[in-house]
């Protein structure tokens, strides 16, 4: 079955690092977001990766995915937040009550469960842009 999404542009366009360790996941979430009209800066796989591009790229978000190849993208956000006052929004399959403890002091925008529905990533989004978030 094949499910067609229709795809509203964003009221304004982020700048977003994603960090997601399996590719073909990365490699959609990046055509559906530049279908979107965001920019995608970087794809990166590490937690360590992550943390440098966030330094080097300065996204507006940080696209993350709690279990990285090297390490955990909860530590690698809250070094991003620490570091560059970068937000992210957490993606994962685990069960993120556990996490949001942690989580807490990066002050993430929110979390979405892997498999998430395309619409609530771009309305997240739009919150994050309508928050003056990358402005």
């Amino acid at each position: 079955m094949h499910v067609q999404v229709k795809i509203r542009a964003a009221s304004r366009a982020l700048r977003l690092l994603v960090a997601e360790d399996e590719a073909v996941i990365a490699l959609g979430l990046k055509q559906f977001l530049l279908s979107a009209g965001h920019d995608v800066c970087g794809i990166v796989a590490t937690a360590d990766d992550a943390v440098a591009a966030a330094g080097r790229l300065h996204p507006d978000l940080v696209l993350m995915d709690i279990m990285l190849r090297n390490g955990d993208g909860v530590d690698a956000a809250c070094s991003i937040w620490e570091a560059y006052r970068i937000r992210s929004l957490f993606m994962s399959a685990l069960d993120m009550a556990t996490q949001r403890d942690r989580a807490a002091a990066a002050y993430p925008l929110g979390f979405l469960t892997k498999p998430y529905r395309c619409e609530d990533l771009l309305s997240r989004l739009e919150q994050a842009a309508c928050a003056g978030i990358g402005a």
